[in-house]
Order: structure tokens, then sequence, then C-alpha cells
């Protein structure tokens, strides 16, 4: 029996060897390379970190004081929506009011506007306006002058 490695094996095998201490060295110089990185990163890492904590911060004050500003704004529409009912309210009194005023005095002042048609229907009929100018064939004869509503009572 023989018990001998082929030539080609041991020649792979070298190669294959010498690759992996090759790739060993390189991925060593990389790792050294990323410490060095990280280690000139990590400054700028935490700066970054402080100032968004910073940021953090402040928003939650500005959500704070937003919250604030709506509360007050939700309490000054309320009041005024309660001004604003009021206001109607008096609007409404001072109609009702009004109204009550002119129901109180029109029977006069329907009485009075019938008056004065009444006085005027009768000053035409005495100076004889309706009927004449009816009946004429042009209507061109003269009216005796107006003397008002003291014609009424004979006076002249």
């Amino acid at each position: 029996m023989n018990n001998e490695i082929p030539a080609i094996w041991l020649w792979v095998s070298g190669i294959f060897f010498v690759v992996n201490i090759l790739f060993f060295i390189a991925l060593s110089f990389a790792a050294i390379k990323l410490v060095q990185f990280l280690g000139v990163l990590m400054p700028k890492v935490n700066e970054l970190s402080g100032q968004v904590s910073g940021l953090i911060k402040r928003v939650e004050e500005v959500a704070h004081r937003v919250e604030e500003v709506a509360g007050s704004v939700k309490e000054t529409v309320d009041g005024l929506g309660g001004r604003a009912k009021g206001v109607v309210g008096s609007v409404e009194l001072v109609a009702q009011s009004a109204s009550r005023q002119f129901e109180k005095f029109s029977p006069f002042v329907v009485g009075a506007m019938t008056a004065m048609r009444l006085v005027k229907a009768l000053n035409e009929m005495r100076h004889g306006k309706g009927i004449k100018k009816a009946t004429s064939k042009r209507g061109l004869e003269k009216r005796p002058a107006s003397r008002g509503i003291m014609s009424l009572f004979g006076r002249k």
C-alpha cells in the first residue's frame, strides 16, 4: 500500500494556506483601521446624541406650551360663546320690548292713517275730483282751489 500524498494536493494546500494568511492579514489591517475610524467617530456621535437629547427637551417644552395655549384658547372661546349667547339674549329682549311697544301704539297709527285717508277722500269728493273726471269728455274742467282741511268744517 502506498501512503504518499499526491504533489498536486500539497501545492493546492500550500496555496490555500498562503491565501488564508494574506486574507487574515488584510482582515486584521481592516479591523485596526475600523477601530481607528470608530475612535474618531465616537466624539461626533456623542455630540450629536447630546444635541438630539437637547432637541427632544425643546420639543417636549413646545408641546407643553402648545397644550397650554390650546387650553387657554378653549377657555377664551367658551367665554366668548357665553358672552355671545348673552348678547343674543339681550337683543331678543330688546326686540320683544320694541314689538310690545309697537303693539301698544299700532291702533293709534292705524287710526291716524285711516283718518288721513278719509280726509283725503272727503277733500277729493268735496272738490269733485273723482266724479267729474270720470264723466267729462276730455277731463279738462277746472277744479276749485283747495282750501285744506278747514273747508270740511265750513270755515274759509
